[in-house]
């Protein structure tokens, strides 16, 4: 009885555990006015990339970011601070800044995500869909991502619900 017990408390808290590392995932979506997506994000935060094509923006506005405009099957991972997020597109441009100091990233930003957009539509699930002049800012692990689109798709973490 007692080992039964126990295999369904562990079996509960492994899947439990396996719900709280799901990723918070935005999904960048292609606006109908045609602005481009921006994702700013520290360049430690960042753990991996993928992209159909990569191009290098040479002489870009600003001299202190990296800048590349990532196109087709975007993928992104970042290291967040409450739970690792994952970026979905089709079309962006990446702008890689300097990591933050880490005492100051620890008081930059809560760790809920805050946004701005004229309109916010429910999904299912735990998902909304941002549009019109969405900017989320999300704290990560080496500073604050902020993320510049039409529509935003936003599923995971608080934000979603919100």
């Amino acid at each position: 009885m007692y080992r039964i017990t126990g295999a369904l408390l562990l079996c509960a808290a492994s899947a439990m555990a396996a719900t709280r590392t799901q990723p918070e995932t935005f999904v960048i979506q292609s606006g109908p006015s045609g602005h481009e997506a921006t994702i700013k994000v520290p360049v430690g935060a960042v753990s991996t990339f993928s992209a159909n094509a990569a191009e290098a923006l040479v002489g870009y506005a600003d001299p202190k970011v990296e800048a590349m405009r990532l196109s087709g099957d975007v993928l992104i991972n970042v290291i967040g601070t409450s739970q690792p997020i994952q970026i979905k597109a089709d079309n962006v441009v990446l702008e890689l800044t300097a990591d933050e100091a880490p005492d100051k990233v620890k008081t930059a930003l809560p760790s809920a995500p805050t946004h701005r957009s004229t309109e916010i539509i429910k999904g299912g699930d735990d998902t909304q869909i941002f549009v019109g002049n969405v900017i989320f800012t999300v704290q990560t692990s080496a500073g604050a991502m902020q993320i510049r689109a039409d529509r935003v798709e936003h599923k995971g973490g608080p934000a979603a619900g919100a």
